[in-house]
């Protein structure tokens, strides 16, 4: 079924040069050259620690890893007249012309500069050498800091010593293989250039757009409906009629969209049904970016979160073995992204209440109805005291926040936020995973609804995977039986085990085929934005 037809629209990223033009490119600029050492000596001794202008309008982007590396290799050329030096700049320009294909502009590696036989011999060495370092580093950490664009991305970045590379590269002759060899390794990487890849060769189909209106449901006539048929399904003769066959298609457009796979076309679904051919490959070129942002080595078994899929995969030896759905924070209280490592479960849990939560949410529910909340279990300690009383025992009505000098908590119990079991992983956002006494909110398929944790669908199912991995033998009984105890317990991991929280708007759902969900803390553009700078 021609589900995807609406992929089907043609299109070249901006920034990259066609075959033929490299090509030609490559007949003039590898020519032969002499570029004397005193030149480049000269030159990169007085640069700076600044990006610089150079020739043709090119910026400089690592004037200092510049310098060192010519310092290193006695300030000789490296791209120069031999055999070698030709085939090196050879396996440049195609390396650089290949990451096109990953998302990166290509421009900004002076491509055109270094194909245009006007441009100088010693502009052409010094900008071949630049172009590699910033191809050396943006294919193994990134092209975009992920820190100037996203406050809650707090995964620290991998080292890079492009200088080392660039040397080792010159020293063996292979360009190519250690520039190739920067780039994630990861198989769901992979996934996304192949989905890339049939994106951009799609043949062109004329497509259609869906205009906005009431809710189209099953069974309706309306003559929009034909027009969703030709959007679906490709150009054709279509009756205005809602039948089976189009509420097949529109439920897996919905599911492969992370929508509500409920068949009714409203606004939500109409903005991914209309999205042009060039927003998907936007979209897989920002996941490929998170991809480079993160560390080079994933342990093979961890836990993993996927805010915008909302969902949590335990995978052990490279494989999932545990998959379960999850609620995370709201657009105004994101999840922030980070690894951290789970170092005990708690059954049974208090809540200790967050001081922005206890002061923003809790502290109007107390000035209303205190009697509420202590039925609820919450409790208090007021400062420089040691015991915890309810919160009806105090006036709260003249109490502001920054009056606030209390530890709130709830009390272990059914209505616990927290439900019955937590898995902490010590960090600085307070952020953890847990159960919640309301399931129902499992339901939706968007799940935004928690301040920053993250609630669990299957919370013994996840204590039962974590804990036999530790080596501590549990079993959905034996766990059951100190839920159902009632007591507070802390169960320390011998092993730490990594935990992930990501956020991929494009991914793989477990069978390499690529799944696509909205961006709901609105991050994808940002990153567009400066990916396609040039």
């Amino acid at each position: 079924m021609p589900v995807y037809a609406i992929f089907m629209v043609r299109h070249r990223v901006r920034g990259g040069l066609l075959s033929a033009a490299l090509l030609v490119g490559l007949l003039s600029a590898c020519q032969s050259w002499a570029v004397e050492s005193e030149s480049i000596r000269s030159f990169t001794e007085g640069l700076g620690a600044q990006a610089a202008p150079f020739e043709k309008n090119q910026n400089l982007l690592n004037p200092v890893e510049l310098q060192a590396f010519y310092r290193g290799n006695k300030h000789q050329a490296i791209w120069d007249t031999t055999a070698r030096g030709s085939e090196r700049y050879r396996q440049l320009l195609h390396a650089i012309e290949n990451s096109g294909s990953h998302g990166f502009n290509t421009n900004n590696y002076h491509l055109k500069t270094l194909i245009d036989p006007q441009t100088s011999e010693f502009a052409k060495e010094i900008l071949a050498t630049d172009a590699f370092l910033a191809q050396a580093r943006h294919r193994r950490i990134g092209a975009v800091s992920p820190q100037t664009l996203d406050p809650d991305w707090r995964l620290k970045l991998d080292e890079i010593n492009a200088v080392e590379i660039l040397e080792r590269a010159v020293a063996d002759g292979n360009i190519a293989k250690h520039l190739e060899s920067l780039w994630p390794k990861s198989d769901e990487y992979k996934a996304l250039l192949s989905k890339r890849a049939k994106l951009i060769a799609a043949p062109s189909v004329v497509s259609v757009t869906v205009p906005p209106g009431a809710i189209l449901k099953p069974g309706q006539s309306d003559q929009r409906i034909a027009v969703l048929k030709a959007r679906l399904f490709g150009a054709g003769d279509y009756s205005p009629v809602y039948d089976d066959e189009l509420l097949a298609a529109v439920k897996a457009f919905q599911f492969s969209a992370g929508l509500e796979d409920d068949g009714m076309v409203g606004p939500a679904t109409l903005e991914w049904l209309n999205a042009v051919h060039f927003s998907w490959v936007d979209r897989i070129d920002a996941n490929l970016e998170r991809w480079r942002w993160l560390p080079d080595e994933i342990p093979e078994t961890h836990i993993r979160i996927n805010i915008a899929a909302f969902q949590l995969r335990a995978i052990k030896n490279g494989e999932d073995s545990l998959t379960m759905r999850v609620i995370v924070g709201k657009p105004y209280r994101r999840t922030p992204v980070f690894t951290e490592t789970m170092k005990y479960l708690v059954y049974n849990p208090y809540w200790n209440v967050p001081y922005s939560i206890a002061t923003k949410d809790k502290l109007p529910l107390l000035k209303k109805d205190p009697a509420a909340l202590e039925a609820q279990g919450y409790e208090i300690r007021p400062a420089l005291s040691e015991r915890f009383v309810g919160v009806s025992s105090v006036d709260w009505s003249p109490i502001t926040p920054k009056q606030f000098n209390y530890l709130l908590r709830q009390k272990p119990g059914p209505r616990n936020a927290l439900g019955q079991i937590k898995f902490m992983l010590p960090n600085q956002f307070s952020v953890y995973l847990h159960d919640t006494p309301d399931h129902s909110l499992f339901k939706k398929q968007e799940r935004s609804f928690s301040s920053g944790c993250v609630r669990l669908s299957d919370p013994l199912g996840l204590a039962e995977w974590v804990l036999q991995n530790d080596g501590q033998g549990a079993t959905p009984d034996s766990i059951r039986q100190q839920l159902e105890g009632g007591a507070t317990q802390t169960v320390y991991l011998k092993n730490p085990l990594p935990v992930l929280i990501v956020y991929f708007t494009a991914f793989t759902d477990g069978q390499n085929e690529i799944m696509f969900r909205r961006d709901l803390y609105e991050r994808d553009s940002a990153i567009i934005k400066e990916l396609r700078k040039g």
